[in-house]
C-alpha cells in the first residue's frame, strides 16, 4: 500500500486534522462506525472520504446521538432510506423539545430557590437581634437591577381568581402561549399606582417577566430603589398595603410606580411548603418642603 499515493493519513494525523484525541477514533474505530485502511504491517490509515465521515459523526454525536443510532443512520444513508432517517431526526427533535420543558422547569425552581434565599439573606443581614425563627413579615429597601417584561390589563375583569385566569389564558394564546408557557416564567399581580393613590386595592394589571414579541404592553421595572415587604402569612390586602405604605413613608420615601405581588416557594412542585409572598414598590426619596 503507497500511502502517499493514496493520500491516508494515520490516527495521530486525523485527531490533529478533526482535533480531537486519537483514543476517540480508535474508539470508533472498534466500534464499527468507521473502518481503517490496514497496511500490511496492520497499522491503521484513513483516505479523504473516511475523514469526511468522521466529521459528519462528530456532528451527530454532538447532537446527542448515540453511537449505535449513528450506526443506524450510517446504514439507511447507505440504502438511500431517507424516510427512516427522518423518522429518527423528527424523535430527536421532541426528546429535545422535551429536555428543553425540563430545563426550562428546573430553571424555575432555581430561581424560586434564589428568591426565597435573597430573602433570608435580607431578614438576617438586616435584623440585630438573633432570630429563632423567621417572622411572618418583613420589611425592607434594596437597589435592584432594571426588569422587563409585559402586561395584562384585568382591571375590567371579573375579581374572582377562575375568571381571570381565563381572561389571562385567552389573551396568552393569540400570540401561541398557553398556561404551561406562563408556569416557565415569573409572574404576579400588579396595582397601578393610581389605584393605590385612591386606596383602590383590587389587582388591575396581570405582569409577566417575560417578552412576547409583537406585545403591545410592555412592562418596565427600572433600575433603582425599591421597597420589600416579604410575607410568609396571608393578611387581609387592605391591612397589608396600608401598613406597607406606611413603612415607606417612616424611611422618609413615596412609591414611584406600580405595586406588583409574586409569590415564591422553596419547591415550586410542592404544595406543602412554605411561600413567601413578595410585595415590591418603585420607590424615591419625599422631596422637603
Amino acid at each position: 500500500m503507497n500511502k502517499k499515493n493514496e493520500n491516508l493519513l494515520t490516527v495521530s494525523e486525523v485527531a490533529e486534522v478533526l482535533g480531537i484525541n486519537k483514543n476517540t477514533i480508535l474508539h470508533y474505530d472498534r466500534e464499527g462506525v468507521i473502518k481503517a485502511i490496514r497496511n500490511e504491517n496492520n497499522y491503521r490509515f484513513y483516505n479523504e472520504e473516511k475523514i469526511k465521515n468522521f466529521k459528519f459523526i462528530l456532528k451527530l454525536r454532538k447532537l446527542g446521538f448515540s453511537l449505535k443510532t449513528i450506526k443506524i443512520i450510517e446504514k439507511y444513508i447507505s440504502e438511500k432510506n431517507y424516510v427512516a432517517i427522518l423518522e429518527i431526526m423528527k424523535n430527536k427533535i421532541n426528546e429535545n423539545k422535551n429536555k428543553i420543558e425540563e430545563i426550562e422547569k428546573d430553571m424555575k425552581v432555581l430561581e424560586s430557590n434564589k428568591k426565597y434565599l435573597e430573602y433570608l439573606n435580607d431578614l438576617f443581614k438586616n435584623e440585630d437581634i438573633h432570630l429563632e425563627k423567621e417572622p411572618e413579615n418583613f420589611f425592607c429597601i434594596k437597589t435592584c437591577k432594571e426588569e422587563r417584561g409585559i402586561f395584562i390589563d384585568v382591571e375590567d375583569v371579573e375579581k374572582n381568581f377562575e375568571t381571570q385566569k381565563r381572561f389571562v389564558e385567552k389573551e396568552l394564546k393569540k400570540y401561541k402561549k398557553d398556561f404551561n408557557w406562563l408556569k416557565k416564567q415569573f409572574f404576579g399581580k400588579g396595582i397601578s399606582k393610581k389605584n393605590i393613590l385612591i386606596k383602590n386595592y383590587q389587582c388591575d394589571i396581570f405582569i409577566i417577566k417575560a417578552d412576547i414579541e409583537n406585545y403591545p404592553n410592555k412592562y418596565f421595572f427600572p433600575e433603582g430603589e425599591y421597597a420589600f415587604l416579604y410575607l410568609k402569612k396571608d393578611y387581609p390586602k387592605n391591612l397589608i398595603i396600608n401598613d406597607f405604605l406606611k413603612k415607606i413613608k417612616i424611611k422618609n420615601y413615596e412609591i414611584a410606580g406600580d405595586l406588583f405581588i409574586e409569590d415564591v416557594s422553596l419547591f415550586a412542585e410542592d404544595k406543602n411548603e412554605s411561600v413567601v409572598k413578595i410585595l415590591k414598590f418603585p420607590i424615591k426619596h419625599l422631596t422637603s418642603e
